[in-house]
């Protein structure tokens, strides 16, 4: 049997939330008892699968998360905030959505689990770092306003389930949109422009309308880090912006980073 707002097995249980039809058939929407503290409503996916019981947030506390410069994928305090907190309530991260599966007769707890991680969470906002450019960065709008290349700072993109990202700029040029992320010097920066494009892979941008930027030229960085960056996206290098411009303007491909054999 199907979920629905009338489906016998659920609405005794769940009789303190507002039940809806979702948009995925047989997938009801539960809201109207939890409130974000901002006074954004919270709202729980939820549907019947033979006797268990799948819910989800439907991918609202990345999407939130991100909005507030929050990344739940890299190697920071929150990405380990956001596991512990999800496996404190028995439930996953897939496809950036919390998700739980129990059975029937534990839906209502488990409805109450997602809610409560998903506002458990969202005070991982506090954990946003404040925007502060670093000198790559500046030195690189400043490069495209000399160059007059058309561009917007830290755009948001959606990705195709919803979450949000927010590479360094959007260059939009005649013939494609190019989205860059800029990496001053850290490992960890690093890190995180490979996570970054690994999910604007699964968004409609082909591989010659990414670049990450790093400071400085290839020997300055980890070889193998390298080679995995250069497996998803074009990898450009501050000391060489003359390539840089020649991949912007003209399309001309960028080589693959060539680091020194130790």
């Amino acid at each position: 049997m199907s979920a629905s707002p009338l489906d016998p097995r659920l609405t005794e249980d769940l009789r303190c939330w507002h039940i809806a039809p979702a948009g995925r058939p047989g997938t009801i929407a539960l809201t109207g008892r939890s409130y974000f503290a901002d006074g954004d409503g919270l709202t729980v996916l939820l549907r019947v699968s033979g006797d268990d019981a799948l819910a989800s947030d439907g991918g609202t506390m990345v999407s939130r998360l991100a909005d507030a410069g929050v990344d739940v994928w890299g190697p920071t305090r929150a990405a380990t905030a956001w596991t512990e907190t999800l496996s404190a309530f028995r439930l996953s991260e897939v496809d950036g959505r919390i998700v739980g599966r129990r059975p029937l007769q534990q839906a209502a707890t488990l409805v109450s689990d997602i809610s409560s991680a998903m506002l458990t969470t969202d005070g991982l906002r506090w954990l946003a770092a404040p925007d502060r450019d670093s000198k790559l960065v500046r030195q690189f709008y400043a490069y495209l306003d000399d160059a007059r290349i058309a561009y917007d700072r830290r755009p948001t993109v959606e990705l195709p389930r919803g979450a949000k990202v927010r590479p360094t700029a959007r260059i939009n040029l005649p013939k494609r949109t190019v989205l860059v992320q800029a990496v001053g010097g850290s490992e960890q920066g690093l890190e995180h422009a490979l996570s970054l494009v690994q999910r604007i892979e699964r968004a409609d941008y082909a591989f010659d309308q990414r670049l990450v930027l790093l400071k400085g030229n290839p020997q300055a960085w980890p070889a193998d880090h390298l080679d995995l960056l250069a497996d998803h996206t074009p990898v450009g290098f501050s000391d060489r912006m003359d390539a840089v411009t020649r991949f912007l303007k003209e399309g001309t491909p960028l080589e693959r980073p060539v680091t020194s054999e130790p």
